[in-house]
């Protein structure tokens, strides 16, 4: 099967990319993939790689063999939480047909995903580009449907959903990472929003606090995506983040946390490439990548690897100070301009008052579960930063993390949760980065 793969430029404009084979073996599973460009968009002077995996070059590129499937592609497949609801969606729909359950594949798992909220730029056809897959189920729900999703991801979560509430979930879009329910829904005027919606198992209102710690990153000086928070009860809440992957269709502000728009976007309502650190490091799913690492291969592809480099060092020393311990490399991401790949908003960033859990090392070899500033500040060089300039960011970064508690009391989060987060806000890296 020859899949015909198009992308958004920056600046706007469609183009197509090439054509993609996928390669399963007899019994379903992927062993690779090819890909070729389309000798057009070679020509184009806009064109750029989709990702390191695919250089611009002419003739049949293949995957590797600890990489099946190219980056990008695998960045806009679902993860755990929309490919749960792809088997429910087919189950329902071979019951309801009166034929057998069919195994879903990569290929399925790729073009089942619907087109108008696939995460990134790119956009597929087995047509020749006259229909895009997936086809669209139903319109994307509004903002008004919230209550009716939260509803239906519970029920899924219960295993007592119906078929109205996999068909509304699926609309909603299965692209978004994550094991965690989360929805694509549209505003009054256009525009696409991700909708983190809570789950009954939750221990704390994860929403909400993810919501406070993306105002003390703004506070900080990092880049976050537009934020809304609204509470639908006791302890539950459904985070509202503008989908940083579209060009906003209305260009003013929206609401308190805000991303500053620029010109080599592009024009409005468009789509953004996107790609994630996973991606852009080529990281084999038994490979741990570090953060210096990280740094390092964001130099040697962003349009602006000075300035990159010194937020991914504030954004590094932001997540220890918040022990934030989910920032694996696929919640780290890229959006492309037409000068090159660059540091997306902030997203998944959440504080976790449990700190025995694996995750990314500081540097090369380095300690997964107690990760401290000094570390961090001993590579900041990988960051291209001085001494003197990193001590300033750790400054700055604590200064603004330490306004957690007043945040709190601002939003009227409960004294016992406040209480618990106290195990992540207050830890020896925020004095450290204090007295550094």
């Amino acid at each position: 099967m020859s899949i015909h793969v198009e992308v958004e430029l920056p600046g706007g404009g469609q183009a197509r990319a090439g054509d993609l084979d996928m390669h399963l073996n007899r019994g379903g599973a992927l062993v690779g993939c090819t890909f070729r460009y389309d000798a057009a968009y070679l020509r184009d002077p806009r064109a750029y790689a989709l990702c390191p995996e695919l250089p611009l070059t002419p003739g049949n590129i293949p995957s590797g063999s600890d990489r099946p499937l190219f980056g990008v592609l695998a960045d806009c497949q679902p993860d755990q939480w929309g490919r749960t609801l792809l088997f429910h969606a087919e189950r329902r729909a071979a019951r309801a047909e009166g034929r057998k359950f069919m195994t879903l594949t990569e290929v399925d798992f790729l073009l089942g995903v619907q087109d108008e909220t696939r995460l990134g730029s790119l956009r597929f056809s087995l047509d020749d580009g006259r229909t895009f897959l997936g086809p669209p189920r139903a319109e994307v729900p509004d903002l008004v449907e919230l209550p009716s999703l939260t509803d239906a991801a519970d029920a899924v979560a219960q295993h007592r959903e119906t078929d109205q509430d996999v068909r509304l979930l699926v609309a909603a879009g299965t692209s978004m990472g994550g094991a965690r329910p989360k929805v694509t829904v549209r505003d009054s005027v256009g525009d696409l929003w991700m909708a983190k919606l809570p789950e009954s198992s939750d221990r704390w209102d994860v929403q909400a606090w993810e919501y406070l710690t993306l105002r003390l990153a703004s506070n900080a000086g990092i880049e976050v995506p537009v934020a809304r928070l609204h509470r639908i009860g006791p302890a539950r809440s459904i985070l509202l983040t503008r989908r940083f992957d579209r060009r906003p269709v209305f260009q003013g502000p929206r609401a308190d946390l805000q991303r500053s728009e620029d010109a080599s976007w592009g024009g409005s309502g468009g789509r953004i490439g996107f790609l994630s650190a996973d991606s852009l490091t080529q990281k084999a799913f038994f490979e741990v990548i570090d953060y210096r690492t990280l740094a390092e291969t964001l130099a040697d592809h962003s349009g602006r690897p000075a300035t990159d480099g010194h937020d991914l060092f504030r954004r590094v020393a932001f997540t220890l100070l918040v022990r934030n311990v989910d920032d694996h490399m696929k919640n780290h991401g890229f959006l492309r301009r037409a000068d090159g790949w660059s540091l997306s908003p902030l997203f998944d960033v959440n504080p976790n008052p449990f700190a025995v859990v694996e995750s990314t090392p500081l540097r090369p070899g380095g300690n997964r579960i107690d990760r401290e500033v000094r570390v961090l500040l001993a590579t900041a060089d990988s960051y291209g930063l001085r001494r003197d300039d990193a001590r300033r960011v750790l400054g700055e970064v604590a200064a603004a993390t330490s306004g957690w508690t007043r945040i709190a009391r601002e939003m009227s989060l409960p004294p016992e949760e406040i209480a618990l987060m106290a195990e992540a806000f207050e830890n020896p890296n925020g004095d450290e980065a204090r007295a550094a």
